[in-house]
């Protein structure tokens, strides 16, 4: 029965190392995805117009 309770505790650390990988990765992609935003943030403040005419002429599909 010792071998079998090994085996678990064996197979809960190879999950919670899993788990902890994925949710560093999905923190990692929130913090690059809340520093572009504040950069399109930041130039839509500094460039208003230049933003504006990007957003109406270049993008106008979306």
């Amino acid at each position: 029965m010792t071998k079998h309770d090994a085996s678990d505790k064996k197979q809960e650390s190879e999950l919670e190392h899993m788990a902890e990988e994925i949710f560093s990765s999905e923190k990692r992609e929130d913090i690059w995805a809340i520093i572009i935003a504040m950069g399109i943030l930041i130039l839509s403040v500094a460039f208003p117009d230049q933003i504006y005419h990007f957003f109406r002429q270049a993008l106008y599909l979306f």
